[in-house]
């Protein structure tokens, strides 16, 4: 996070220099950044398990017990706080390479006979995972993949209190202005006044949270 504050500062000058301001209040303006590095303490997980089946149910029922040992398995690897949840069940019919074969152009329907005759069904859905267990997060893709999940990775590196890192780096970056506004105004041989406005220029901070990208194949 680098937000950027602007401040407006009066200046105490002496009364001669006072009067070369024709009665306009001397000032100074300023900016200040700051940079503020948090650890993230929120991992996502996806992932995405298959279950095959010469029939729908047969399908639906490997793909259950795939996931339910997964869900085992990063439970009892991150914790019982760990939320894990899935999409939709999707189950798709599946054929030969034949079927597929010169003529069937933008996979028109076809009858399931012959080189199209249904040969067995897949089952899919895809799984997510929110934990705490950040540095437990690669190892836990890697798990899924042994359980049977496919391409399963950290998604990404969250905060769960991004508002206490907003409120640090832009304490530190009013600092920073403050401490500018001071130096030039020791250079010019004046003393800084009272406040006059402050303006966050990233009043609607983006919050960037780096981590190793870790993926299980």
């Amino acid at each position: 996070m680098r937000p950027m504050i602007v401040l407006l500062l009066a200046l105490v000058c002496s009364p001669a220099a006072a009067q070369q301001t024709h009665d306009r209040e001397p000032s100074i303006q300023v900016s200040g950044t700051a940079t503020v590095s948090t650890k993230p303490d929120i991992a996502t997980l996806v992932y995405w398990v298959t279950g095959e089946g010469k029939t729908p149910d047969a399908a639906s029922t490997a793909l259950a017990t795939k996931q339910k040992a997964i869900v085992a398995g990063l439970t009892g690897l991150l914790g019982q706080e760990t939320r894990l949840s899935s999409g939709e069940i999707s189950v798709i019919e599946t054929r030969s390479a034949e079927c597929d074969g010169p003529g069937n152009y933008n996979n028109r329907p076809r009858l399931s006979e012959g080189a199209c005759t249904v040969t067995g069904y897949i089952a899919s859905l895809r799984g997510d995972g929110r934990t705490t267990a950040v540095t437990k997060a690669g190892t836990a893709a890697g798990l899924a993949a042994r359980l049977g999940a496919r391409d399963a990775r950290v998604q990404s590196f969250e905060l769960a209190n991004p508002a206490d890192a907003q409120r640090r780096a832009t304490t530190a970056a009013i600092a920073d202005a403050r401490a500018r506004a001071e130096g030039l105004a020791s250079g010019a041989g004046v003393k800084l006044g009272s406040l006059l406005s402050l303006n966050d220029q990233n009043a609607m901070n983006d919050i960037t949270v780096t981590g190793a990208s870790q993926r299980a194949e």
